[in-house]
């Protein structure tokens, strides 16, 4: 999943939080890439949140006398009031208010714009209110299962199906209210999945009408999959054998109209040492570590079928990582017993492998030697999983690649641009960045406040559940989607989000997207 960014605007006065030309906290009427912010989880404070502009890299601040302000990463030890809670508002449905954790007092915003944190007391039912407008999401591939066809967006916005597994066949599943999502192309970001009342279907660049909102729903009857439902004009999207419509009825064909949604990566992860820059390769029987993320570093993940256990095979090879009892690890043509592994979570930022066989823990050494050790859960043991997204090219690097070849240049951009993107240098508890984000910095949410503000899914299993994410073919411990924010429930201010599990509605469980098998 990506990293989690939106656009936080007052619900009363229309004006989104955003940052000056000289790096003063402002409000504006613009609703630009610079004025994103990304929501941060703060370590193991789960319920507690930092909030930091994508352009500037800039931390929201409370200071003493209820001003707002900015703050570069290395002053807040000295300055202190970077810490958020963001509260389902009682009052207004869909509404939110920000609480600054150490004054514990309300950002808000008057009718000119101004910013300022205020005590509870004197709050006026109208400037504490916040909207909260996702820009990431789940990132998916949409497919009709019967002819092995995926929805494919291309440069100017134009519908297909395609065969390939590639980054115009991906799309981000966007919440937007209610249980509903914007879905757009991930590598054309601009470029909605749209329709009209006569059931054509095209893309648009507009992202505040209701034409561009869907519901995404199990189907009925024996055929497996979801229907993807029009939610302004109830008409279910479908192909009709030339091009992509929506229509009234769902019975009339099945196979045109049933839907299956995959998680991007599919599965695929670079496995890398916590405490050492190395990934696990594999070559025929052997497994080794290198400082490489290349095709021999690839790793797909499966469960067991009736059991929470991962057995982890070669992308290239085809074969299954495993190890003895004397703690030694090899690769294997087929998986047995010693080729099981189980997640647990690590306090060190990562998760734990442990053979289920053998109850020993993966390591790394600082020499790159790859064993199972009893006994030891530290930084050794320790691994990352890094999502591998699939290869892409975008307009602007197409028209790149163009100009190289005209001016006799290399082919160094449309080289960079075909590879596989990784989906972040972070994992299971340390986080999973999304490529377009990796240079933002910050830490994506696997848990607490954020996944609560995100999903009701994968983030909800917490750590100890990302075998059952697996099995369901979610983004292991980073299934954040935007989910608490988007559904109508409401919740007090007397606690954050991420601690009311019991007001979570069958609408919210229907996430992530990707594990639509087991809702």
């Amino acid at each position: 999943l990506e990293q989690t960014r939106c656009l936080i605007s007052s619900s009363t006065y229309n004006k989104w939080l955003s940052i000056s030309e000289d790096c003063a906290m402002c409000t504006t009427e613009n609703r630009l890439d610079s004025e994103e912010w990304m929501l941060v989880e703060d370590g193991d404070v789960g319920d507690i949140i930092k909030i930091k502009s994508r352009s500037h890299q800039k931390f929201l601040i409370c200071s003493p006398g209820g001003h707002v302000r900015i703050a570069e990463n290395n002053q807040i030890l000295n300055i202190g009031g970077d810490r958020w809670r963001i509260c389902q508002n009682f009052n207004r449905k869909g509404g939110f208010v920000l609480i600054s954790v150490e004054y514990s007092e309300y950002l808000i915003c008057n009718d000119k714009g101004v910013l300022s944190c205020i005590n509870e007391n004197y709050l006026d039912g109208k400037s504490e209110n916040w909207d909260i407008e996702f820009q990431s999401g789940e990132l998916c591939f949409l497919s009709l299962p019967e002819y092995d066809r995926r929805i494919s967006c291309n440069v100017a916005g134009n519908l297909s199906l395609s065969k390939k597994w590639k980054g115009w066949e991906v799309w981000r599943f966007i919440e937007c209210g209610d249980g509903n999502v914007y879905i757009s192309s991930w590598t054309h970001h601009t470029k909605l999945l749209c329709s009209n009342e006569s059931g054509d279907v095209f893309t648009t660049e507009e992202r505040l009408g209701s034409w561009e909102k869907w519901k995404i729903e199990l189907a009925q009857g024996k055929n497996d999959g979801v229907v993807i439902k029009s939610v302004v004009h109830d008409r279910y999207l479908r192909w009709n054998g030339n091009r992509l419509i929506t229509s009234k009825t769902y019975e009339d064909n099945r196979h045109w109209t049933t839907w299956h949604i995959e998680s991007a990566h599919r599965q695929t992860y670079f496995i890398s040492s916590l405490s050492h820059d190395k990934r696990i390769g594999s070559r025929k029987d052997r497994a080794f570590t290198t400082c490489n993320r290349m095709s021999w570093e690839q790793w797909e993940l499966k469960t067991v079928i009736g059991n929470d256990l991962i057995i982890i095979s070669s992308k290239v090879c085809g074969t299954y990582l495993g190890s003895n009892p004397e703690g030694q690890v090899s690769l294997s043509a087929h998986a047995g017993n010693g080729e099981m592994w189980k997640f647990e979570n690590s306090p060190h930022g990562g998760v734990f492998i442990v053979s289920v066989a053998h109850g020993k823990a993966l390591a790394c050494n600082k020499n790159g030697h790859l064993y199972t050790i009893e006994g030891q859960r530290g930084g050794w043991e320790t691994w990352r999983l890094e999502p591998i997204m699939p290869p892409t090219i975008t307009g602007e690097q197409m028209k790149a690649k163009r100009n190289s070849l005209i001016i006799g240049g290399s082919l160094a951009v449309a080289s960079i641009a075909l590879a596989p993107f990784v989906m972040g240098v972070g994992g299971i508890g340390a986080g999973v960045v999304a490529a377009e984000a990796v240079a933002s910095g910050g830490s994506i949410v696997a848990s607490g406040s954020v996944a609560a503000l995100q999903s009701a899914g994968a983030a909800g299993l917490g750590v100890a559940g990302t075998t059952a994410a697996v099995g369901a073919g979610a983004a292991i411990g980073g299934s954040a989607i935007g989910i608490a924010l988007s559904c109508s429930a409401k919740k007090g201010l007397t606690g954050p989000l991420s601690n009311s599990k019991k007001n979570v509605t069958a609408v919210e469980m229907n996430r992530p997207f990707c594990a639509w098998r087991s809702w």
